[in-house]
């Protein structure tokens, strides 16, 4: 019996096609190879990838949570109409949890492992990996656990390729965000809860900031 994690008709476990299928859809949701409006195909993503259908509808589960495909009856899987916008707005509304945690709960004492973040593309997962580790200090369960699911989409979004096929270039500051990034890495391993989360909420404005530089010299 090879139960929900059992393997597909590949020989693969149908967790890992899952994981493989929803990275390669938002990769191409965020590069904007799939238009917003555009309704997906099932049997075609299947066909492409090589794997039945069902990894592929258990990859959009996620992605609908982001908020990246809409299910709309009589119609099917619908690319939503995301924006820049609402990509700066996932990272103002952590700064804000950050700066004043919501009503706590129980509060943790787990330490900060510097390995939660070495596998980050971008200092926006960064972000997201040291944010959601202070929420939880702070007792906020529900916004780390929040703040966490947003680590895919905001990782890859940042990444050099991504970027720069949505009109930004990543490079502009990156230093001083990587120098943010290690300086709430080392304040969070010697657990200085509020440098850390200084540093982290700075390396949010930057990141926010980026589109804007943008469309500034664009308009210049």
């Amino acid at each position: 019996m090879s139960g929900l994690d059992g393997p597909d008709p590949l020989g693969v476990r149908r967790s890992l096609l899952r994981d493989a299928v929803f990275t390669w859809l938002l990769d191409r949701i965020l590069r904007g190879e799939y238009r917003r409006g555009q309704r997906l195909r099932l049997d075609a993503i299947a066909d492409d990838m090589r794997v039945s259908r069902t990894p592929v509808r258990e990859a959009l589960v996620p992605l609908e949570s982001l908020r990246l495909v809409s299910v709309q009856r009589y119609v099917g899987v619908v690319i939503a109409h995301w924006s820049l916008d609402q990509m700066q707005e996932r990272i103002r509304l952590g700064c804000t949890m950050l700066a004043a945690p919501p009503m706590p709960g129980a509060r943790s004492a787990e330490r900060f492992d510097p390995f939660w973040i070495r596998d980050c593309m971008t200092e926006a997962g960064a972000f997201v990996e040291i944010g959601s580790w202070l929420l939880r200090r702070a007792g906020a369960t529900v916004s780390a656990d929040w703040l966490a699911a947003q680590r895919p989409v905001l990782d890859m979004f940042y990444t050099d390729d991504v970027a720069a096929a949505n009109g930004i270039d990543a490079v502009v500051d990156r230093r001083h965000r990587l120098d943010l990034v290690e300086r709430a890495r080392a304040a969070a391993v010697r657990d200085d809860l509020d440098d850390c989360a200084k540093a982290v909420r700075a390396l949010g404005e930057c990141l926010i900031a980026l589109p804007d530089r943008f469309r500034a010299a664009e308009s210049a």
